[in-house]
């Protein structure tokens, strides 16, 4: 369904410029004639006469260049600043987890069913030398 869409959307787009460019090509022909246009008073310095002699389709040429080229540069920003929101979330979104995952032995710790049953005995007699070993050497005394 979405793959028959988009043809028809570009067939749509692609038909209508052929018939504005069909539209644009028949006025062009019809006034290709020369019309007189002012020059702003801003830009009096570049030229020598108030009154330029301007061929009508280079004028209209010009303005859809220049319309084209402002929508252009509008759709490019919009689109990315939409590309640039999805990096954003997506790095918000990896550093969640990240912090996450960094967090996850004190969130959820080992179960209780991953320790053995029965306590080493082995374990326990060195872990009770380290802690006499450390009272020892804290109150200054040296064990034989």
């Amino acid at each position: 369904m979405i793959r028959w869409l988009r043809i028809a959307a570009k067939a749509t787009v692609t038909l209508t410029f052929i018939a504005l460019g069909v539209i644009v090509g028949l006025f062009l022909v019809a006034n290709a004639s020369w019309v007189a246009v002012d020059v702003p008073p801003w830009l009096a310095g570049l030229t020598s006469e108030p009154r330029l002699q301007v061929w009508l389709p280079a004028l209209i040429a010009g303005w859809l260049v220049a319309t084209f080229a402002v929508a252009t540069i509008l759709l490019w920003s919009m689109y990315y600043l939409w590309r640039r929101r999805q990096y954003e979330a997506l790095i918000a979104r990896l550093e969640r987890e990240l912090a996450r995952l960094r967090n996850l032995p004190f969130v959820e710790p080992a179960p209780l069913e991953d320790l053995p049953e029965a306590p080493d005995a082995g374990a326990a007699r060195v872990l009770a030398a380290i802690d006499h070993a450390i009272d020892d050497d804290d109150q200054g005394r040296s064990r034989p």
